[in-house]
């Protein structure tokens, strides 16, 4: 299961590595119609993105509906997340 989770992750970070670099195209398409407004707005979720991209955590995460426990190690076998 680590194997799968590990790759996992590694597709999820270059999906939005590539997601991220998508949005260029919707900012040149932006310029292009003198739009600078939503360039802008573009070129900070490509920020986002591609930050996140780098910095999802590698601790182990319990995910709970308000807020979610992220620690480095877990004795709890039975969860997945």
């Amino acid at each position: 299961m680590h194997m799968i989770k590990k790759h996992f992750l590694e597709i999820l970070r270059w999906g939005l590595r590539l997601h991220g670099i998508s949005h260029f195209i919707e900012v040149l398409s932006a310029i292009a119609e003198d739009a600078y407004v939503t360039a802008s707005i573009a070129l900070f979720f490509i920020f986002i993105e591609i930050l996140a991209s780098f910095y999802i955590t590698k601790e182990h995460i319990h995910l709970k509906l308000l807020k979610s426990e992220i620690h480095d190690d877990c004795d709890d076998v039975y969860v997945l997340a």
